[in-house]
């Protein structure tokens, strides 16, 4: 499985805000949300819900981006 840049500190964890251009910061997987045991589960299986249905065949992970100045919340496969 492919490593996540975000998730291992060697790509971006932000992104601009497309509402009010500002910084958007990453709060992690989206999975992680889910339940006290999801951040612990092996990627191959949560990934199968994490609202993206290709996520698991691209090998993507997707994480939960929030804007500190407008608050909007977004979801992004890195």
């Amino acid at each position: 499985m492919q490593e996540c840049g975000v998730c291992n500190g060697w790509a971006p964890s932000e992104r601009t805000c497309p509402k009010c251009e500002g910084v958007m910061r990453d709060q992690g997987r989206v999975t992680d949300f889910l339940d006290d045991y999801s951040p612990y589960l092996d990627q191959k299986y949560t990934d199968l819900v994490d609202g993206d249905f290709d996520s698991s065949l691209n090998e993507e992970c997707v994480h939960l981006f929030i804007c500190e100045d407008c608050g909007l919340n977004d979801i992004q496969a890195t």
